[in-house]
Formats: structure tokens, sequence, C-alpha cells
């Protein structure tokens, strides 16, 4: 029973430390985008920004953000078209990008919350009127 709660508490760290790290990952996902010029194709830079958004559908998946994890699998399934046709994506497919972005942020602050979030009714914290 000890190692089962010592390997329980070891898989908390993991995964605290992983969502420690998910701001900066979507934050340098965020600056790739922002970095790949306009109207023009640029190879490095896009298998970049792939490889990244990839990176994150798995783990998110293995740490248990799973909404995260289906937000980025969005991402970078949208992502791959242009990596396939090696072609930038036009104004209308650039904002849907932007908003698959502005989603992957969002998705992380539900995933923060539901790693911080009460595992059960017992640790919540409730009025004394309920008590």
């Amino acid at each position: 029973m000890t190692e089962l709660v010592g390997f329980q508490a070891q898989l908390t760290i993991l995964n605290n430390a992983y969502a420690a790290q998910l701001p900066d990952k979507i934050k340098q996902i965020e600056q790739a985008w922002s970095h790949l010029p306009l109207g023009e194709w640029h190879e490095e830079g896009f298998q970049a920004l792939y490889r990244m958004v990839h990176s994150l559908t798995g783990s998110g998946k293995i740490f248990g953000f799973s909404v995260l994890s289906q937000v980025a699998r969005n991402l970078e399934e949208y992502l791959n078209h242009f990596v396939q046709i090696k072609m930038p994506p036009d104004a209308e497919q650039r904002n849907q990008i932007q908003a698959l972005l502005n989603e992957l942020r969002l998705s992380y602050g539900d995933a923060l919350f539901l790693t911080t979030a009460p595992r059960s009714m017992s640790q919540l914290a409730l009025p004394n009127h309920y008590r």
C-alpha cells in the first residue's frame, strides 16, 4: 500500500511539473506562429510549429489533459494540410489557425483548473451552514 501511495505521489509531481510548463509551451507555439511570414511558405517555420503542436497533442493526453490534447489535435490536423501542400494559408485560413490557437490557450486554463480542483466532495470547502 505504501508503494502505491509513493507511486501516486510521484505521478502527481510529474503531472504538476508538466502543468507548470504548459504556459511556456503554448507561448512558444504562439510565437512560432507569429513569426511566420504572411503569404509566403516557410518550410522550417511551419515544420517547427507543426512539431510543437504534435508534441503537445501527445504529451497532453499522456498527462491527462484530454481537452487540451484534443484542441491541439485539431490544430495539428489543420496545420498538417499546409505542411503537406507546402503552401501558406490565406487570410481566412490564418484566422482559423488563430482561432484554434486561442482555443488552445483557453483549454490550458480549463486544464489547469481541473488539475487544481478538488477531486472529491470531501475536499470542497463548504460554508458552515452546509456542514
